[in-house]
């Protein structure tokens, strides 16, 4: 049975990424199965939900990463399995959970194979390229480590290198995976307010894994709410993290009110204590 919290077609370009009827996992294990999502052009989404719920999954199943077994991933309207490797490269790029860097290359060279699906055959770096790269380093303020082997990197560091790298493949549409992994939260706040100054700049379309259902709210137009392996629900931040979701996607009582500032939901969760401070006060 299709998933019956899919949306409904709409009219053409309005989803730059869509995915329908899509079931992949590991060996004979299915992780998802039978979803359907369709990403909004030019704007951020946010996939949430509890730890093997199956964000991870969809975003590499999307991305062609995992095999899918059934279903079909369109990109701009594009079968992405019949795409070539090098044109999907150009088109999509994506940021896995724990990427692992070749044995002492330096960020620099690591930030530029960002740029190789852009490359012909035997062709060297163009100004293009080192264009790229130097805004990449400049926005992920990681600029002065460009000499440095990324193995000796702190793993906040490594982490901004490698979001580097996907800012400088520069493609359309962009997936990332837990992207403020090993961040302060000072330096999340940046990599977000990077993620949608992009969004907003440029019409990139950008999907993120997040564990921060605050951070999501502020940041996403759309939040998809996951668990076992099927959309619970999705839609804009207001009508996803409520109460009764939260309590249905994460098994967890919480207090929802709005951010001082934008509005955007805020959870509080609600622990024995609160909840035994909740009873005794009545």
């Amino acid at each position: 049975m299709s998933d019956p919290s899919a949306t409904s077609d709409t009219a053409p370009g309005t989803h730059r990424l869509r995915a329908t009827g899509i079931s992949a996992g590991y060996g004979k294990n299915l992780v998802i199965d039978e979803l359907s999502l369709a990403v909004p052009a030019s704007r951020i989404t946010a996939l949430v939900g509890p730890n093997a719920c199956g964000k991870s999954t969809l975003l590499k199943a999307v991305a062609r990463l995992l095999p899918i077994a059934s279903g079909s991933v369109l990109l701009d309207g594009a079968d992405i399995h019949a795409m070539p490797t090098r044109r999907l490269a150009q088109r999509l790029g994506i940021l896995p959970q724990s990427p692992i860097a070749p044995a002492s290359i330096t960020v620099g060279d690591l930030v530029w194979r960002g740029r190789h699906p852009h490359q012909r055959f035997g062709r060297r770096r163009t100004a293009a390229d080192e264009t790229a790269i130097a805004e990449a380093l400049l926005a992920t303020g990681t600029a002065d480590l460009i000499d440095r082997p990324v193995d000796r990197l702190s793993g906040g560091q490594r982490q901004r290198v490698w979001i580097a790298l996907a800012l400088a493949q520069d493609t359309p549409t962009l997936l990332l995976d837990e992207p403020t992994t090993y961040l302060d939260i000072a330096h999340q706040i940046e990599v977000m307010d990077l993620l949608a100054d992009l969004n907003r700049q440029t019409g990139k379309t950008i999907v993120l894994v997040s564990h921060d259902l605050n951070q999501a709210a502020c940041y996403a137009s759309t939040i998809v709410a996951l668990r076992d392996g099927r959309i619970v629900r999705q839609g804009p931040p207001e009508d996803v993290l409520t109460e009764q979701t939260v309590a249905d996607v994460f098994g967890m009582s919480c207090v929802v009110v709005p951010h001082p500032r934008n509005g955007a939901p805020q959870i509080f969760p609600l622990g024995r204590r609160d909840l035994n401070w909740e009873i005794g006060s009545k």
